[in-house]
């Protein structure tokens, strides 16, 4: 290793010991971005292997606590809305912190930027650690574990964000300079693996829901990823000083307000919407947000071009990715929740997420080889279409549905996740390239709010929608219940006898059987409303689809490329080098 470390150090120097002049065409793309020499095969290969483990390792910050949020609540004692409030501390400081992370960069260069990520890491990841392990019961340190957890999770959002683009640049030392969007691709491709990676792996680590094993694994990829970046940093960059007073004030009221609407989308699926102190949050992102466009919109030198930003492309784009965010609620909350509605935990569903991950390797190879920058539409109207088809495939579901019914519809839906991410990517990066450097952060922010807070919302409708018709459905059922039907009576007949020998009480027994009955009948409406949620999905997904394909079809009888003028300004930028 150390060799590797003294030749990759080598070649930016020259035998008179000063600073290897970079190439017209090995110069960073940007300020805040690496270099990028021509590496020998070897060490792009060690540079892709690096920015894999790095993007998974950063996929794990959310998978572990979507796949184990009811275990660390069960474990710490804690009621499911102090639960929420743990969810709320990751998304937080994920969908804010990207803006920030950007200028830092910019200004510090992607070494130390480097290494601050991986020590908030490894902060975050010890904190966890320290939690599980009850250590702190043994201490006279009065701190509440509940708290540290929170600031843990709040870390790892931030970490995870920076992860993300580490890995990105990591992935992209790793590429030919022909495949550089390849090395995009898979960036951002391998974010999708987390949550079934995380489901996969956490019923062996958390063996009796102990989970000091699970954050111990998490903190020893920690200390491997540290150790990997010292190994092989990426190659210097240039810098320059860029942070500006009204940043800071500018990304305070940013950052106040999507925390402030991540607690109303969190929160709200939990207490329910009409409690009276959700309209607070909502108030509170919607001015803090609005002022914080209104001081970017009048600076001299915005962090965000929100003119830009409010373009109808801009916007477009923006809102695919929140709605295909929402439609892919239909795997992560649809087909989950209704699998554990039906009592299907972690361990029994190992095998259904290997489907989901397999899927998700076989969609980011595919979409590395075959993205097109020409035609960038189709792909995506291509993963609309599966989503569509999966929903369809789910309708019918009855309470005997099993997880292997799913196995075929969900394989389309996580394929169609991971498919449509690099097209979609590719076609924000564009644009914002072709309008200059400093609109890559305002794609950025575009992007990371669009599926932050896309998957927050779609989680949250999922939730309403189905409780919803849950009630509908229920109320409809008992309503219907004829207390002289045979086959009511006989329900009950055997639930009194099944529970005649824990309660002598005929009364009591007969009490207590008609409750399981109507537990039944409330199963069955969760059923249904799940069946109502596919549909719907099913039928935007489809109405979705049919508007992106007409409007593709469009473009191709007029011969015209939505595309065309970013296409043509990054092509004359490849000539003027």
């Amino acid at each position: 290793m150390s060799s590797l470390v003294l030749s990759n150090h080598a070649d930016y120097l020259t035998p008179m010991n000063t600073e290897y002049k970079f190439k017209p065409h090995e110069q960073p793309m940007m300020v805040g971005s690496p270099a990028n020499p021509d590496h020998p095969t070897r060490r792009k290969l060690c540079y892709l292997m690096i920015g894999i483990f790095i993007g998974i390792t950063a996929s794990f910050q959310n998978g572990l606590l979507v796949a184990n949020l009811s275990q660390i609540q069960g474990e710490m004692g804690l009621t499911p809305v102090e639960g929420g409030w743990i969810s709320v501390s990751y998304n937080m400081t994920n969908a804010c912190i990207t803006v920030l992370l950007y200028k830092i960069r910019q200004q510090f260069g992607m070494s130390l930027f480097s290494k601050i990520t991986l020590f908030f890491l490894l902060a975050a990841t010890s904190l966890q650690w320290l939690v599980s392990s009850h250590l702190l019961n043994a201490t006279s340190i009065q701190i509440d574990p509940y708290y540290l957890e929170i600031i843990a999770r709040g870390l790892s959002g931030m970490v995870a964000s920076g992860m993300t683009i580490l890995g990105l640049f990591y992935c992209l030392q790793g590429m030919p300079t022909v495949k550089r969007t390849s090395g995009l691709i898979l960036g951002f491709g391998l974010v999708q693996f987390g949550i079934p990676l995380s489901r996969i792996i956490s019923p062996y680590l958390a063996v009796d829901g102990q989970l000091e094993s699970l954050f111990l694994f998490q903190f020893g990829l920690a200390l491997i990823c540290f150790g990997l970046i010292n190994i092989l940093e990426l190659p210097p960059g240039n810098t320059e000083k860029v942070f500006e007073k009204l940043d800071f004030l500018s990304f305070a009221f940013f950052a106040s307000g999507l925390a402030a609407l991540a607690v109303f989308l969190v929160q709200g699926r939990i207490q329910w919407w009409t409690t009276p102190w959700l309209s607070y949050p909502l108030i509170i992102a919607s001015v803090n947000i609005s002022i914080a466009l209104w001081i970017e919109t009048h600076r001299k030198n915005p962090m965000l071009q929100v003119r830009w930003m409010r373009s109808r492309n801009i916007i477009a784009f923006m809102t695919t990715g929140a709605v295909m965010r929402i439609l892919l609620s239909e795997q992560s909350v649809g087909a989950a929740g209704l699998l554990a509605n039906l009592g299907y935990g972690n361990d029994q569903l190992v095998t259904f997420y290997a489907v989901i991950l397999a899927a998700s390797i076989l969609a980011l190879v595919i979409s590395i080889f075959s993205t097109n920058p020409i035609d960038l539409r189709r792909p995506v109207i291509f993963a609309v279409a599966l989503i569509a088809l999966g929903s369809w495939l789910d309708t019918g579901v009855s309470i005997n549905s099993a997880p292997t019914m799913f196995y075929f519809s969900q394989f389309l839906i996580a394929f169609a996740a991971v498919y449509f991410m690099g097209p979609l990517v590719f076609e924000g990066f564009l644009r914002a390239i072709a309008s200059g450097p400093a609109y890559i952060i305002s794609f950025s922010v575009i992007f990371g709010i669009s599926q932050t807070v896309g998957g927050l919302a779609g989680a949250a409708a999922i939730q309403a929608f189905t409780t919803i018709r849950t009630q509908v459905h229920y109320a409809d059922m008992v309503s219907s219940l004829n207390l002289g039907e045979p086959e009511l009576v006989a329900q009950v007949a055997g639930a009194g006898r099944a529970l005649s020998g824990q309660i002598t009480d005929s009364t009591q027994a007969n009490v207590a059987a008609m409750g399981q009955v109507l537990q039944g009948i409330q199963r069955q409406a969760t059923v249904a409303a799940y069946d109502d949620l596919f549909f719907l999905m099913a039928s935007i997904a489809t109405l979705s689809a049919v508007i992106l394909l007409i409007n593709y079809l469009y473009n191709r009888y007029h011969k015209r490329n939505p595309l065309a003028k970013e296409l043509a300004v990054i092509a004359k930028m490849r000539e003027g080098k």
